[in-house]
């Protein structure tokens, strides 16, 4: 009996002591962010032709221009027919809110899932993935796929998702 009683008194603490780390969400690193995206407001600090045209000079444009944070977890790019792919966390006005996946189609040596993909988000912006409807964004050069979902709907949010997207997009169309 006093082992369940020992027990119990530990899984209250557990919930008091996760409980408590909530409280200041978005607070500290919202901060950063926001000094971070008005600091490059002014127009890319990392010029496209310093970076070259891939998924990992994309990442170093994006990230160098300070809209994009922390580092690429690898995706499963095959499921969706591109060439490669990373995925993104990171805070925003928010506590990990921002999630960022990028993609890189060979645009020569497109199978059926990768022509699939791309004609459903030219058409619609949005393709459909395990039964799932996935809103994405195109760069201007057909080349890459984004993303971009952010759970936190302020007026801020949704500008920084723009500044993120009009980057993306620009990114190597030549």
């Amino acid at each position: 009996m006093k082992k369940i009683w020992i027990l119990a008194a530990a899984a209250a603490f557990m919930m008091t002591a996760t409980a408590c780390g909530a409280g200041d969400v978005g607070g500290a690193s919202s901060g950063a962010s926001s000094s971070q995206a008005s600091s490059s407001s002014s127009g890319p600090t990392v010029a496209q032709s310093s970076v070259e045209d891939s998924l990992k000079g994309l990442e170093k444009y994006l990230t160098g221009n300070g809209v994009l944070s922390g580092d690429a977890a690898e995706m499963r790019a095959d499921v969706i027919g591109a060439k490669a792919g990373g995925r993104y966390q990171f805070s925003y006005n928010g506590k990990n809110n921002v999630t960022v996946e990028l993609y890189e189609f060979d645009p020569s040596g497109l199978n059926g899932a990768a022509k699939q993909v791309l004609d459903s988000v030219k058409s619609s912006g949005q393709f459909t993935l395990m039964g799932q409807k996935i809103t994405a964004v195109l760069s201007d050069s057909g080349k890459y796929l984004m993303i971009y979902q952010d759970t936190v709907a302020k007026d801020e949010n949704k500008a920084y998702a723009d500044k993120v997207t009009k980057l993306f997009k620009e990114f190597k169309n030549s």
